[in-house]
């Protein structure tokens, strides 16, 4: 440091005010006169910064960090770069977070407007980083790769169980107590047969009519969600009491309304009142689980009173299911006695129910392990795969032991664990309606084949993709006696979760690329080609992760984002006669290992350049250097700082110091704020400036020396950095720092 009080050359405080400011280009800036006079007046005697580069052999040029908004003011900030500074430092200014629009796309406006005024006041422009995996649109760029959700259409449907037209008048249904329920006109005139329950004589006392439901095939219970009745109360009977009631087998559900407030009163119809059966909000219950699987079962519905009359008609349930759906084989279709192929012999007979039941059945006759065989074509669109088992009607009259119950797909013989007896079938002749069920999973459910679960087989992938197989099932005993009907396969599609593949994301995210690298360096060069050197990889080496983390090498790969990177950037000026300049820019401060930093972030630049075409010009290192008052810790300090430019030096690429910055340190290792430091903290900190470009004009080779660029011009009182001008631009020790360096 050359500053000696005695040795102040007098100057008038107006003169030591402008020439510190910007050296008379255009600057209205009044300043008040300094505390020390003293050091404004021997710091005034500087030249301007840049008249002390020697250029000579060297592209070196001095820069400075403005952020793009202030220079195009064309106001102070602007006045001082253009009289002591060869270029401006963008770096920080535009990325893909700030230069976002509403609609998505980006505003490379103030990039365009910055090189402009650049190119007009004749300074040198640095554009900024153009590919980082910091500072971006991560919400965005993973919402450009979600898999797409195909939901399943629900299917809906109403099934239509009693309407009492086919009824003769005078038709009886069952009770569960006393009086009746007999198929009358109906009294209104409006609705043809209608059910009457109760007489004036004797009124139904807590007695409901029973319906016995037979569900059409491939339809259970738990599909269904609503009850729909015509309900019509004849006065007043029962129409209070304690209210609606729903029996299903037998168990009872207070539906949560009487006969009044669902039919708003009595002698006239209520017609499509509805009853929820999957949400107990009045009129509604919830069916149990136990009872979902039901395929016929005994319906009740009235009036808990002991004095009910009243009118029924149009009982119908509505089902909505997901993408569900059945194949079914029941043989209603064929011609009696015909017959059909078994696995190992005996004979399947296509018969009449002998119970008078379900119409046509099939007859096996002493089969010794052989089940009959059925060509089941799946339905349309559907594979095996998309099954989720079946079940089946059976009538056993022997062979409810043996080897358990078995199925054959394909000629692969699948053991359910479970014989018939456990699956409810005894040898009494009487059909278990849906009692043998199988569910089907998919291969690899269960890793050892011993664990799969009784009444579970798992479809071989091999079979998951057919649309028809061959099928037989029955039980594993030497004498199996049995009809059997109603062969559902329970079909049940699953959204689609369609996930983009590799090769798609890596084209998604190399236009993203595209569009922001394209159209930032285009806005660079524009008609004045301003803006030629960039950092086309921003901080490599940062391995912070946070919600504007986004890692471009996780799609377009390790090395070749890089290369795109560079690729995109070359091609966007290939036809505008402009060769740019790209570095690859990483940040180091004095905590860092730079040494280690230097050899990875060199390595980097070895793989990404093994192509033999990708070309790095040069490297960037953004400087956060530290002035330690901690004399052992200070050494050190200096000690990487040499160490990083030696490496660096050796590269044989441009080089070129940016952001660089300059903080005091304590003994305790706290930062000393700008309005607490001494004047001997400033001068070791404009030493220490001194020093660092000292070294890098002697290690880095004459023409690999790209320059440097500054943080900031001016300091703010309650930071930290130190700056060559005050927040009143006036010149401070570290003006003198910097022109020692450059000397």
């Amino acid at each position: 440091m050359k500053y000696i009080n005695n040795k102040i050359i007098a100057f008038t405080l107006i003169a030591a005010s402008i020439m510190s400011c910007t050296d008379e280009y255009n600057c209205q800036l009044q300043v008040e006169k300094p505390q020390n006079a003293a050091i404004n007046e021997y710091l005034a005697q500087f030249d301007l910064l840049k008249s002390y580069i020697d250029r000579s052999g060297t592209p070196f040029q001095l820069a400075v960090n403005v952020p793009g908004s202030e220079f195009v003011k064309k106001e102070i900030a602007f006045s001082t770069v253009f009289t002591n500074f060869d270029a401006v430092d963008m770096n920080g200014s535009y990325d893909p977070l700030n230069a976002l629009k509403e609609d998505g796309t980006y505003n490379f406006g103030g990039m365009q407007t910055a090189a402009d005024v650049a190119a007009e006041a004749g300074v040198t422009l640095y554009g900024g980083v153009l590919c980082s995996n910091q500072g971006q649109r991560a919400a965005y760029y993973n919402k450009l790769i979600e898999p797409i959700d195909i939901p399943v259409e629900v299917q809906k449907g109403t099934t239509k169980l009693f309407n009492f037209e086919n009824d003769a008048i005078g038709t009886t249904y069952p009770m569960t107590g006393n009086s009746s329920a007999i198929v009358e006109e109906d009294p209104a005139g409006e609705s043809g047969h209608v059910l009457h329950v109760g007489t004036n004589d004797v009124k139904a006392a807590y007695s409901y009519p029973k319906f016995h439901v037979v569900l059409p095939a491939g339809r259970k219970l738990g599909d269904y969600v609503r009850l729909n009745i015509d309900l019509r109360f004849v006065g007043t009977d029962g129409i209070w009491g304690q209210g609606l009631r729903v029996f299903i087998n037998g168990t009872e559900f207070n539906v949560g309304k009487n006969g009044n407030d669902f039919c708003d009163g009595g002698d006239k119809w209520k017609r499509e009142g509805t009853i929820n059966l999957k949400d107990a909000t009045a009129p509604g219950l919830v069916v149990p689980e136990s009872f979902g699987s039901l395929t016929e079962f005994d319906l009740a519905i009235g009036s808990a009173s002991t004095s009910a009359q009243f009118y029924i008609d149009n009982i119908s349930m509505d089902y909505e299911v997901s993408g569900k759906g059945t194949t079914v084989i029941n043989f209603e279709g064929d011609e009696l006695n015909k017959t059909y192929p078994m696995t190992n012999g005996a004979t399947a007979t296509v018969v009449q129910d002998p119970a008078n039941e379900s119409g046509k059945v099939l007859f096996i006759d002493h089969a010794a392990y052989s089940f009959p065989k059925f060509t089941v074509k799946l339905s349309e669109g559907k594979t095996l795969g998309d099954y989720s088992g079946m079940s089946m009607d059976m009538r056993l009259i022997a062979g409810k032991y043996g080897g358990g119950m078995s199925v054959v797909i394909n000629g692969q013989t699948f053991p359910l664990k479970q014989n018939a007896l456990a699956y409810g079938c005894d040898d009494n002749n009487t059909w278990k309606r849906g009692g043998i069920y199988v569910t089907f999973v998919k291969e690899g459910t269960y890793p050892k084949k011993d664990e799969v679960p009784a009444t579970i087989i798992e479809i071989p992938d091999a079979m998951k993709d057919l649309n028809e197989i061959e099928f037989s099932i029955g039980s594993s005993s030497t004498n199996w006696t049995a009809y059997i009907d109603n062969l559902i396969f329970t079909w049940e599609a699953k959204p689609q979760h369609i996930e983009k593949t590799p090769e798609e994301k890596k084209e998604i995210f190399t236009k993203e690329m595209e569009k922001w690298i394209g159209g930032m360096v285009y806005a660079g060069v524009n008609e004045t080609k301003s803006v030629k050197a960039w950092n086309i990889i921003g901080n490599p080496l940062d391995k912070t992760v946070n919600d504007n983390t986004f890692n471009w090498g996780e799609y377009l790969g390790e090395v070749d984002y890089a290369r795109t990177a560079v690729k995109i950037a070359r091609d966007t000026v290939k036809n505008a006669n402009v060769d740019l300049e790209l570095f690859v820019s990483n940040t180091f401060g004095q905590y860092d290992e730079m040494g280690n930093m230097a050899d990875e972030l060199i390595s980097l630049v070895d793989a990404w350049e093994a192509d033999n075409v990708t070309k790095i010009d040069g490297y960037n290192i953004l400087l956060n250097a530290i002035y330690s008052k901690d004399v052992v810790f200070q050494e050190g300090n200096k000690t990487m700082i040499t160490n990083l430019f030696d490496k660096l030096g050796k590269t044989g690429k441009l080089i070129r110091v940016s952001d660089l910055s300059m903080m005091v340190e304590e003994l305790d290792g706290n930062f000393i704020a700008i309005n607490k430091l001494t004047e001997e903290d400033r001068a070791a900190a404009a030493s220490y400036m001194a020093f660092i470009m000292q070294e890098y004009r002697r290690l880095i080779p004459a023409d690999k020396q790209y320059g440097i660029s500054i943080s900031g011009i001016t300091e703010t009182n309650t930071g930290y950095k130190l700056c060559p001008w005050t927040s009143d631009y006036n010149r401070n020790e570290m003006y003198e720092g910097i022109v020692d360096g450059l000397k």
